[in-house]
């Protein structure tokens, strides 16, 4: 009986980790490009998907003019769902916007490199440190005799 109980839970609990691997689906892929926010016709942007993981094509909805469909990878226009003479011939590039945004809130990076002569070792530096050390070490010794 017991080994009939220890089996049905290893047996469950492995199946708790495969269960979950072979079901999950891929995330899409990231995508540098974006719906324009009017058509050609001035239509204003209602919605849009996300690129679809088979075509690899994201869709914008367009309040009177209807459906756009941009490839993800390209941004090309792709014309296999809906004609639509008022689609803006490709999508917009937002991952240059997006570089740009970023550099301009990074910090500004030093002009030059530091000189090599700042890890050169310095002799009479050290010869000032060893003195230092030296007379603090007696001074220890002294205070504890």
């Amino acid at each position: 009986m017991h080994f009939l109980t220890a089996a049905a839970s290893l047996l469950l609990s492995a199946l708790t980790f495969i269960i979950p691997v072979a079901n999950g689906q891929p995330s899409p892929a990231a995508s540098c490009f974006s719906c324009p926010d009017t058509d050609v016709g001035l239509n204003i942007l209602l919605s849009f998907t996300v690129p679809d993981i088979i075509t690899g094509a994201f869709t914008c909805v367009y309040l009177e003019s209807g459906v756009c469909s941009y490839d993800s990878v390209t941004g090309v226009l792709v014309s296999l769902v809906i004609d639509n003479p008022l689609c803006a011939s490709a999508a917009v590039d937002v991952c240059l916007a997006r570089r740009e945004e970023r550099r301009a809130k990074a910090l500004p990076r030093n002009p030059k490199p530091p000189s090599p002569a700042a890890y050169v070792p310095k002799p009479r530096v050290m010869q000032t440190r060893k003195t230092l050390r030296d007379e603090k070490a007696r001074s220890r010794r002294g205070s504890s005799a």
